[in-house]
């Protein structure tokens, strides 16, 4: 999706469609386990937010865009599925490639804003998902990473459909 001439850019994301995932919210400390969240079918979500972003990113068009190939060959939204979505923080996506093989990171929103953001996308995506009567009965959900955290993750994938969308 690409934005208007009039909209600046608020949000970039790559959506990764997916058969499992998990990542890791808090490293093994002192004899404790160390902590994950997971989800069952659905995406994954690497997000980055730019300058100026509001809470009102598209949540609504994210948990409906048809990535999801069902038998006899048409698609289907995250919500029509139903599946979970895991949301992970990616600040490289605000990269641009400069001469000599470099990247620079630019345009993205203080570290506090981009955690709200990130927050209330989750939040937002919740709500849709517990207005759906068939998300509520297969038991989907919604989980996030750490926002400005290094994260270690675990994606599996039968057929990796992969998009990169921008709001």
């Amino acid at each position: 999706m690409k934005q208007s001439a009039m909209s600046p850019l608020q949000a970039r994301t790559v959506v990764q469609q997916c058969s499992q995932a998990k990542v890791k919210v808090r490293p093994a400390l002192d004899g404790a386990d160390a902590q994950w969240v997971e989800i069952e079918q659905g995406m994954v979500v690497f997000v980055c937010f730019f300058h100026g972003a509001s809470e009102d990113v598209a949540p609504r068009r994210l948990m409906s865009i048809k990535i999801f190939r069902r038998d006899g060959g048409h698609t289907v939204s995250l919500l029509e599925l139903p599946g979970s979505v895991l949301f992970i923080h990616q600040e490289s996506l605000l990269g641009e490639a400069l001469p000599r093989r470099r990247m620079q990171m630019r345009g993205g929103c203080e570290l506090w804003r981009g955690a709200q953001l990130f927050s209330g996308l989750a939040s937002a995506c919740r709500e849709l998902m517990a207005g759906s009567a068939k998300c509520r009965t297969v038991g989907v959900k919604v989980e996030q990473g750490v926002y400005g955290e290094k994260q270690e993750m675990v994606l599996s994938s039968v057929e990796p459909t992969t998009l990169l969308l921008e709001f």
